[in-house]
């Protein structure tokens, strides 16, 4: 019975582990696609603080820890036009595939922890 647990251990921990990699991998990729394709308009990360445009969107720590932020309502926001959105109505709809989503909502969510 010792034996049986220990093995389950070590696979819940492995699986555990995989997982907690993975999704580091997905914010690490999606912090570097936001910072080729956003930064020109927001703060994305540390890594790049100016943004080109001149009336800059809201940074994403700001996004990130606004109360109404959700994964479902990023996903919606991103896969969706944005006419209206900015000082100019500037938003452009980015036209994202499914997997670049995830990413960029994984970073962005990761952002809520970050001081």
């Amino acid at each position: 019975m010792r034996q049986w647990l220990c093995r389950a251990l070590v696979v819940i921990g492995a699986c555990c582990g995989g997982s907690l990699h993975a999704q580091s991998d997905l914010v690490s990729r999606g912090r570097d696609f936001a910072d080729l394709v956003c930064s020109a308009c927001h703060v994305v990360s540390e890594r790049k603080q100016t943004p080109i445009l001149r009336d800059p969107g809201p940074a994403f720590v700001q996004i990130a820890r606004r109360a109404s932020t959700t994964d479902g309502g990023l996903r919606a926001y991103l896969d969706t036009k944005h006419p209206d959105m900015g000082p100019s109505g500037r938003m452009p709809n980015p036209r994202l595939a499914d997997y670049q989503i995830d990413e960029v909502v994984a970073y962005m969510l990761s952002l809520r922890d970050h001081p």
